[in-house]
């Protein structure tokens, strides 16, 4: 038997597809960028979308600085309560999105600066991981959360 072949055979058909899936949308995120590109520059034109794009990038920058910064003074302060912790993985989601370039991410982005969102985003991760992760979830202590 090859050695791909040996691989392949360790590796669960369950894992195999989740790894398939989590390609995929990974693949599909730029395609959904360039997509929204080409059609905002059709309808307002290429300069204009290279300007939104600049100013997106740069906003998007300062605000993924800004969040990093307060992450930090939050991570000194806090105690280590589940709320918090979430709370930080939300800003912290939402800063690797804010830098990283694209329209759509940069939405999704601000979406979770806004705390109401970043809270039903938490407790669906959360009610997530008790589901599929149990040991993690409890772990991570988010079962008073």
């Amino acid at each position: 038997m090859t050695p791909t072949r040996q691989a392949l055979v360790l590796i669960e058909k369950d894992l195999l597809f989740k790894l398939v899936l989590a390609f995929l949308a990974y693949s599909l995120v730029p395609l959904g960028e360039i997509f929204f590109f080409l059609f905002l520059a059709s309808l307002i034109g290429n300069y204009l979308v290279l300007v939104l794009a600049a100013v997106a990038g740069v906003a998007g920058a300062f605000a993924g600085i800004a969040q990093a910064r307060r992450i930090a003074a939050r991570l000194k302060s806090v105690s280590g309560s589940p709320r918090a912790t979430v709370e930080m993985a939300g800003l912290l989601v939402a800063g690797l999105l804010l830098v990283t370039p694209g329209f759509l991410t940069d939405l999704v982005g601000f979406l979770l600066l806004v705390p109401a969102v970043r809270l039903r985003a938490g407790r669906r991760a959360a009610a997530l991981l008790r589901d599929r992760a149990p040991t993690l979830y409890a772990r991570l202590g988010l079962s008073t959360y």
